[in-house]
């Protein structure tokens, strides 16, 4: 049951992103397998880590969690097994965001500045993610203890988006300079499963 949840919600998700990234280039956007691959087993170990560390590195600053995931926790509540098929999404719609700056001629320099963005949009999915947990399933997928957001996410949860963004910007930029190889993508996402499983 738990999977299936995961899955309706990555489904949504994805083709949620790739129907407004159509609509914003204004043409069906026509996929790059391994550059979809690529971003989405990138952004799916350091989202994850990241998610695990930052977390634990904020309790150790402030005393008191950001964040508890509600659904299937490991790690001490830092995250969910769940996020081996939900953080992919992350990086699925990484992809099509990029897509559409480049088919609008929008170039961003230095490269990390695009990680920053990830302190604003991250914020916003997690809205998304919450709510559709909350109409279809009746629960928070992961709830943020302060309440400045209704505990759908935080303001508070901004910068460690934006560290996370500039890592997973930098780590990606510099694997698509590489000739193509299946093994990126397939070593890490097992790398990222690897983590999900020792949780």
């Amino acid at each position: 049951m738990l999977v299936l949840q995961g899955l309706s919600g990555a489904l949504v998700g994805a083709l949620l992103f790739y129907l407004l990234g159509s609509l914003l280039v204004r043409r069906w956007i026509r996929i790059d397998y391994y550059q979809l691959a690529l971003s989405m087993a990138v952004a799916f170990v350091v989202a994850i880590v990241c998610e695990v560390y930052l977390g634990k590195l904020y309790y150790l600053l402030t005393g008191r969690p950001l964040w508890q995931y509600r659904v299937w926790p490991i790690h001490d509540g830092y995250t969910s097994a769940l996020n081996i098929i939900v953080w992919p999404v992350y990086g699925y719609y990484i992809y099509f965001l990029h897509q559409v700056l480049r088919a609008h001629r929008i170039s961003i320099r230095p490269n990390w500045l695009k990680g920053i963005a990830s302190g604003i949009d991250g914020p916003l999915l997690e809205i998304l993610a919450n709510g559709f947990f909350l109409l279809f399933y009746g629960t928070f997928y992961f709830y943020y203890l302060p309440g400045d957001l209704r505990h759908y996410t935080s303001v508070q949860v901004v910068p460690l988006y934006m560290v996370m963004g500039i890592i997973l910007t930098l780590l990606l930029s510099k694997l698509q300079d590489r000739p193509p190889c299946w093994y990126y993508p397939a070593g890490f996402y097992l790398a990222g499963a690897g983590f999900v499983l020792a949780g």
